[in-house]
């Protein structure tokens, strides 16, 4: 079956329209939380998403035919491209901060030497980053954080409308900005490990003062493992609250992306 039977199959006559909340849908499928994760098979992933565009189809105002000319064209699919990206990264951002929490968490902790003297590729070993990782996109699922860009995604169909989004193309700042929160939800997600490690290592420095015998540096490696370990434990239920506000402060992210993007001429 052809791309035309398709379209005639599912209902859909206006093609242009299809082409352009694909690319629209592509672009937030790169980026989403769950969507984006490479062990999810990629036909799944391409058909989820021809299964949502032809569902938001109906929802759109008739759009003009692409342009002619190659170029002119491939602008306007790569700029409804960005806006699905731009949205997707809104709650991509959320689980990267939890990543880095786990990364600044493990090197405090030293398991970041695993990846150092162990023999899988780097970027490869399970550490408290996945762990956070995994954990954020749980809590995140559970509290319907999907839905929110999937709607945040309709709300751009009529704030934007395809073939309008490269007139909004000013929405870089926005996102930049939201960028930006990665470090700061990292740090606060990592803040408990970080104060039980900091108050542990003070007290190893004034055991190693009081008893000089002791041999304080063999002795920090298995402390400060076990110690983080078990702030890491300690420490869940104030990272599902610390998710769970991210994840109610998300429709204000996309909307401020939404409008970012949305042309002047238009009321936003």
């Amino acid at each position: 079956m052809n791309s035309a039977g398709f379209l005639q199959l599912v209902g859909i006559t206006d093609w242009p329209a299809f082409v352009l909340v694909s690319a629209r849908v592509a672009g937030l499928f790169l980026m989403a939380p769950l969507w984006s994760h490479t062990g999810l098979p990629r036909n799944i992933r391409s058909g989820a998403a021809v299964v949502l565009s032809a569902a938001l189809v109906p929802a759109v105002t008739p759009v003009a035919p692409l342009p002619d000319d190659m170029l002119a064209s491939s602008l306007v699919l790569g700029a409804e491209t960005l806006l699905g990206i731009a949205i997707g990264l809104s709650g991509a951002l959320l689980i990267a901060g939890m990543t880095v929490a786990g990364e600044i968490a493990s090197l405090q902790m030293g398991l970041s030497l695993g990846e150092a003297y162990g023999s899988l590729p780097a970027g490869t070993t399970v550490g408290i980053g996945q762990l956070k990782n995994y954990f954020a996109l749980l809590v995140y699922l559970s509290l319907n954080g999907h839905l929110v860009l999937y709607e945040g995604l309709a709300a751009s169909l009529r704030a934007v409308p395809p073939g309008q989004a490269l007139a909004g193309l000013a929405g870089g700042l926005p996102v930049a900005t939201v960028a930006g929160s990665i470090f700061s939800t990292g740090v606060r997600a990592a803040a408990p490990i970080l104060v039980a490690l900091l108050l542990t290592n003070l007290a190893l420095a004034i055991l190693g003062k009081a008893v000089p015998q002791l041999n304080v540096m063999m002795l920090s490696f298995p402390v400060t493992m076990s110690v983080g370990l078990l702030a890491f434990g300690a420490s869940l239920p104030f990272l599902a609250s610390l998710v769970a506000g991210e994840v109610e402060a998300l429709p204000l992210r996309v909307g401020e992306t939404i409008r970012a993007f949305t042309p002047a001429a238009l009321p936003r």
